[in-house]
């Protein structure tokens, strides 16, 4: 066999032995894998450097990240980061293309170009620079220079060095895209914080710290608050940029080794070692640092151009220890931050067991309604609503819940929490697809068949986006005539959502549907709302009736909607009409639809059909 031979086959082992490396190489070695090879090659060509180049995801600058160099050479890789691409001068743009660039004297370049500056400045002679691509995407290049000598690269060697430059880019891409799976894995891609995953795991090790110096560790669960509206007004994309800010101002202010994380939405955790076996030392250390957290929000001028007011609310749970599950620990700091929530917000409050106590009832509670609407424990009852002199056109549907051991509870029971969980959406739905399940049945009997019901609908029930189409399926499945269906919004639903709220609006009046507004002046009262929306009728909020005889302010009001309707053309209801005083002043003032005890209080079906046959007419 020739010297030439020998070579040749001594040049391929070794383009061989390096490629196997490379494919049984984990994503952690890639960086040992490539220093070594780089290192062979420059041995095996006698060469003065041999290095790899990456490019910015921009492809705007190129660092060295990996570089051997024989004994006798200076290293360059410290002055060669982050130079910008342009430097390359023609060979960036041939290295887009996949073009090596093989220079075997470089005194042949033009001495004014940006390629002959580059080279010549680091002293070298002779080069090869393989081009590192991804597809159609250009991520680095591995070269080989020689400063001492010229030196050219037959085509063989050149394909074998290609073959070597192809795995040192696949061993780069497999440790990107594993490095960006564990960084999807562990960290919050909106704001760059630990996720909830990795938060779980730093709580636990934080426990087992805890047990072993018996210092106390703080978990504080933080809100932000209002950011719904923030959302609502601004969009999700101001929204994700307004976390990002609030997660880097917490974060600066935070003592070294404590972590922050992001929960989920616009929540966040954050783990302080306190260094301290004393509760009261640990409680002083939290609302130390609570301000600090605070503080950081409400000046912070990035976050004051997109929202005038940045606070949060802050709930700490103590712990020593591992005597609780992870699980525990955050739903305690929750509580605790529901409670700063529930007294207004951009406060700070420590669980304590009565607040857990709280919970379980809460949690008791949920469960119970869940079962109660599995089981139809929910009885519908209706209170009469008549029209001057006394005619009873139907009821308005009010909701009791027969509790296996409660007893038969009313709304004031569990409405509000219902409201507070989200449960009202389901509850709702029942109540309304019931009441027109009794719709249909009144509407087969020639006597019962023109009775109106008048149902309450939830401002949750209006924000579902299918809450069109859920009536629509009800009304088409009981088959009633829609015109004696009456919906009942309060004014609070128009402000929060009121484009949308007349969107639904309009499409539930075209099938026949009419809406009525409770609780009419008792809270946002506009006649730019009245104007556009497709009411039937106002009610006047049993507030105003009850001392309609004593309050002038009341009777005032009281007139000014009633003269509103009829302005307006709407039909005027009075709700919580108790006496007969009160019913003859409703009617001087021109208001002729009732409802009240004076006529009935809230009755089951039996009652109520009972009623309607005994009353003909209520005359003042």
């Amino acid at each position: 066999m020739s010297v030439n031979q020998d070579y040749n086959v001594a040049f391929f082992r070794l383009v061989a032995a390096i490629s196997a490396e490379f494919v049984l190489s984990s994503a952690n070695e890639v960086d040992d894998v490539i220093n070594k090879a780089i290192s062979r090659i420059g041995m095996f060509y006698g060469a003065d450097r041999c290095y790899v180049f990456m490019f910015s995801a921009d492809l705007v600058t190129a660092s060295n990240t990996h570089e051997w160099c024989a004994s006798d050479v200076s290293p360059q890789k410290s002055c060669l980061q982050n130079l910008a691409s342009a430097e390359f001068g023609g060979w960036f743009s041939s290295w887009q293309e996949g073009e090596i660039s093989r220079i075997a004297d470089i005194s042949v370049l033009e001495h004014t170009s940006n390629e002959y500056q580059l080279l010549a400045s680091q002293g070298i002679k002779s080069l090869l620079m393989i081009p590192l691509r991804s597809n159609t995407r250009l991520i680095g290049m591995f070269g080989i220079d020689m400063v001492k000598q010229l030196q050219d690269w037959p085509e063989a060697e050149v394909a074998g060095l290609s073959l070597i430059a192809g795995n040192i880019c696949g061993a780069l891409l497999r440790k990107e895209a594993e490095e960006k799976a564990e960084s999807l894995s562990f960290y919050d891609t909106v704001t760059g914080l630990a996720n909830r995953q990795l938060m779980l795991d730093r709580i636990h090790q934080a426990q087992l710290q805890s047990h072993r110096n018996q210092f106390y560790v703080a978990l504080l669960f933080i809100d932000v608050d209002d950011f719904k509206t923030l959302n609502d007004s601004l969009g999700f994309s101001k929204g994700d940029e307004v976390l990002k800010l609030i997660g880097q101002a917490l974060q600066s202010v935070l003592p070294q080794g404590d972590t922050i994380g992001r929960f989920s939405a616009d929540e966040f955790l954050v783990l302080s070692e306190l260094f301290t076996a004393e509760r009261c030392k640990a409680v002083q250390a939290v609302t130390e640092l609570a301000a600090r957290l605070q503080y950081a929000l409400l000046f912070n001028h990035d976050l004051m151009s997109l929202r005038e007011k940045n606070t949060i609310s802050i709930g700490c749970t103590l712990f020593l220890g591992g005597q609780h599950d992870t699980d525990v620990l955050i739903t305690q700091a929750d509580l605790a931050t529901y409670q700063v929530k529930q007294a207004g917000g951009n406060g700070l409050s420590f669980f304590d067991m009565t607040l857990q106590e709280q919970a379980n009832q809460r949690l008791n509670l949920a469960n119970e309604l869940r079962q109660a609407l599995n089981q139809a424990q929910f009885e519908l009852f209706y209170q009469p609503q008549l029209v001057h002199p006394g005619v009873v056109l139907g009821a308005e549907v009010l909701l009791r819940w027969r509790h296996p051991e409660r007893g038969l509870l009313g709304p004031d029971a569990f409405i509000r929490f219902a409201e507070e969980t989200g449960l009202i959406v389901e509850i709702g739905e029942y109540v309304l697809f019931h009441a027109c399940k009794q719709l249909a049945v009144w509407q087969q009997t020639p006597s019962t068949a023109r009775l109106e019901l008048s149902v309450n609908i939830s401002a949750k029930q209006l924000k579902q986006a299918n809450f069109s189409d859920k009536v629509l399926e009800i009304l088409k499945h009981t088959a009633i005539d829609a015109s004696a269906l009456k919906l009942e919004l309060t004014e609070s639903v128009l402000v929060e959502d009121f484009d949308n709220v007349i969107g639904i609006m309009q499409i539930l009046q075209a099938k026949g549907i009419r809406f009525s507004l409770d609780d009419f002046g008792t809270g946002y009262s506009s006649l730019v709302y009245l104007k556009r929306l497709p009411l039937y009728q106002l009610k006047v909020d049993r507030s105003f009736v009850a001392d309609l005889l004593t309050d002038e302010n009341d009777q005032a009001i009281a007139k000014m909607i009633i003269l509103l309707g009829q302005t307006l053309g709407l039909e005027v209801m009075a709700e919580g009409v108790e006496t007969v005083e009160q019913l003859k002043t409703l009617f001087k003032l021109g208001c002729y639809h009732y409802q009240g005890y004076y006529f009935s209080k809230p009755l089951p079906l039996n009652l109520f059909e009972h009623y309607l046959a005994k009353t003909s007419r209520l005359l003042i």
